[in-house]
């Protein structure tokens, strides 16, 4: 091999595993941050038309608090919901939200 094919070799090797190093990087971000519901899956609002009757997912009994989702949000254990968003884990929510499948707490 001469000295200038294998220098090229090594730069390739060098830029591939760059690329690959922060795609995986960014890929670790986004399963640890977790998948936030789309707006229109299952009704999903961000913003509850039924402020009046009481009707967010805080007040929903598939609502669970969850620190990692962070101040004002929390995860939705409603299997359809993760169904629905392809996700391994439960999706993240926000407190004010609505979705077509709210259920009043027990």
């Amino acid at each position: 091999m001469k000295r200038r094919d294998f220098l090229k070799s090594t730069f390739l090797f060098a830029a591939v595993s760059t690329v690959l190093g922060k795609a995986t990087g960014i890929m670790n971000t986004a399963l640890a941050n977790g998948v936030w519901v789309a707006v229109g899956k299952l009704g999903y609002k961000e913003v509850s038309p039924q402020v009046a009757n009481g009707k967010q997912c805080s007040s929903c009994k598939h609502f669970k608090a969850n620190a990692s989702a962070g101040a004002g949000a929390g995860e939705c254990v409603l299997p359809a919901m993760k169904v629905a968003m392809k996700a391994a884990t439960n999706p993240f929510v926000k407190d004010g939200a609505y979705c077509n499948m709210w259920a009043k707490k027990a």
